[in-house]
């Protein structure tokens, strides 16, 4: 299909400051249809994991998947999704897939980050790579201070994955402090926090610190650049919980809402940021494997992308369009700064041309 090409950026452009937040594992199911009829009846419940089906379903059934999405994500569709666009519903025409096909999480993260897959990435081990990613592009390109660019996340991975160099900028990422000079008293307090709450897996901590430590970083440090990288999505669906997953991806609905106000309340963020949400990966689609996913499970190739702004046409879902792919979030994330992708890296994918106003969009080229 068409794409756009991948050159720099035309024109005036409002976005000052860009936050990219990952969801791991939340599947288009969900994200557009809210709760899954395969999985929301009695005959699967236990396949499901729903400990309470009459209290999920009063939580979040509804008889259409507009409803349904509404009900699980009132924030999300009823106030980001109609200033920006999502791209993703596969039923309505719209793919959006990793070009990587391990697809599970540091090949997508590592994808998402460096603009193209990485054939070395192929665990899920904590450790660092060279491949230079776009938050270390940025604050070159831009020449701003460490803390100008941070990476907070739930997981260590996520610190590790972020750059290929150590202390190429801020990064909290797993059960790690924010240290002395830099921490808040409410930072400390989340510090102590975060070893008070146990986790699902010992792998990472809770999202509820994480999302409460980049919201205080967000007061304090004031970045242009922000990734913030959540995981109990992922977590809840690998325990086969159903019902948790629900309550969460809720929970997670109330983190967005309460990072957009906080934005709005900020002069220097207030109507100059672009919000970037995306997933590293899909997972299965039945009873049985919704739980789980890889190359070998129908489903997990199947990714989706949202871009909330004030560059970005206010067209919410978006249906059909052309494919779009997970290599594609680096140069798009790089034009809304006025940098070209290409230069970051001539094997990242093209930025996202629905992501910007008709007018700023280059010609169309074949890949």
């Amino acid at each position: 299909p068409a794409s756009a090409a991948p050159a720099p950026a035309a024109g005036p452009r409002r976005t000052k400051n860009v936050i990219l937040i990952t969801l791991d594992g939340l599947r288009i199911q969900e994200l557009f249809g809210g709760m899954d009829p395969l999985l929301a009846g009695k005959r699967v419940q236990k396949k499901s994991g729903i400990y309470d089906l009459d209290r999920a379903r009063q939580r979040f059934w509804r008889d259409t998947p507009g409803e349904r999405r509404a009900a699980l994500l009132p924030y999300f569709w009823g106030t980001l999704a109609p200033q920006g666009i999502v791209l993703g519903d596969k039923d309505r025409g719209c793919s959006v897939q990793p070009r990587n096909p391990l697809l599970f999480s540091a090949p997508g993260y590592a994808e998402i980050l460096t603009g193209e897959p990485q054939p070395d990435v192929i665990t899920n081990d904590a450790k660092r790579y060279p491949h230079r990613t776009v938050l270390e592009f940025v604050r070159s390109e831009l020449r701003l201070g460490k803390r100008q660019v941070a990476t907070i996340g739930s997981w260590d991975g996520f610190g590790t994955l972020s750059s290929s160099q150590a202390d190429a900028f801020f990064t909290n990422t797993g059960y790690e402090r924010v240290p002395a000079g830099i921490a808040t008293p409410r930072m400390e307090f989340l510090g102590d926090l975060q070893f008070q709450i146990m986790a699902l897996w010992e792998e990472g901590r809770s999202d509820a610190v994480t999302f409460n430590i980049a919201l205080e970083y967000l007061r304090a440090e004031r970045p242009r650049l922000l990734y913030i990288a959540l995981g109990e999505s992922d977590d809840w669906a690998h325990a086969r919980r159903y019902d948790r997953l629900l309550d969460y991806i809720n929970v997670a609905d109330g983190y967005l809402g309460r990072l957009w106000q906080t934005l709005q309340s900020i002069d220097q963020y207030h109507g100059s940021t672009t919000l970037i949400l995306t997933t590293d990966h899909g997972r299965g689609v039945t009873p049985s494997d919704w739980v789980e996913h890889d190359e070998g499970i129908e489903g997990s190739e199947d990714i989706w992308i949202a871009v909330i702004g004030p560059d970005t046409p206010r067209r919410g879902e978006v249906a059909p369009c052309d494919t779009v792919h997970q290599s594609d979030v680096a140069a798009t994330l790089l034009r809304f700064f006025g940098l070209d992708g290409h230069v970051f890296n001539p094997q990242a994918g093209p930025p996202i041309a629905a992501a910007f106003e008709e007018r700023e969009q280059p010609p169309g080229r074949r890949r």
